[in-house]
Formats: C-alpha cells, structure tokens, sequence
C-alpha cells in the first residue's frame, strides 16, 4: 500500500472511532492491522495523546473548537499531529495530504481551508 493509501486508511479508521466513541459503542481495533507498522503507531499516538492534540489544535482554531467539527474533519488533525509527531514528516507534505483528504471526504466544500490553515499553525509548534 502507498504512503498516501496509509494515510486514507488511517484516516478512516479514526473517523470510525471517533464515531464509535461518541455513540459510546464498542471499539474494535482489529481494523488498525491492514495498516503498517508506522500508521499504527500514528493511530496509536493520536488516540492516547487525543486530549493534548485537541487542546493544541483548540489553541489554533479561530471562533470554532474541535468538538464542534465534524468527524472527518476530527479525524484528519488527528492524523495529521500524529504524523507529525511519529513520522516527523516535512509539515507541508502533511499539510498538502491533510488537504486532499479534506477536499475528498471533508463534510463542506471549504473545509480544506480550516484543515490547511489550523495545521500550518498547528505544526509550527
């Protein structure tokens, strides 16, 4: 699987969980698997950490919080922090993947314009 094929399934998978989470069902991380060794650790650094990354992330975003975002859109941060802290990818590279991802599945037309705008200040921290 490419690097950005990661990226999406990652995505997804957290998408799933934030979902689950908030409808308070059960979360199976069988899923978590397809991916490889460095996405799960992305998954998993963006879950444990999720209450730092959302309060980074609140830290950035102008007049919205994280919680009233959509769970693509929660999902796509998320991914992207962990990224950039397991990965240490190039932030642009993150940057421009974070807004393909949003442009594809995000819930409004310009959403990529908040992810893009939130993670270039988010990852100069």
């Amino acid at each position: 699987m490419s690097r950005s094929t990661q990226r999406k399934e990652a995505m997804f998978y957290l998408y799933q969980y934030l979902l689950k989470e908030n409808a308070h069902l059960k979360i199976d991380s069988e899923d978590v698997f397809l991916l490889n060794e460095a996405f799960q650790s992305v998954i998993g650094i963006s879950l444990t950490q999720k209450k730092d990354l959302v309060e980074l992330i609140n830290d950035e975003l102008i007049d919205w919080t994280f919680d009233r975002l959509g769970f693509i859109e929660q999902a796509i941060l998320l991914l992207a922090c962990g990224e950039a802290i397991i990965l240490q990818t190039e932030k642009q590279v993150i940057i421009d993947e974070a807004v393909k991802l949003a442009k594809e599945f995000g819930d409004e037309d310009d959403t990529y314009k908040l992810i893009n705008a939130t993670l270039d200040k988010v990852l100069d921290i």
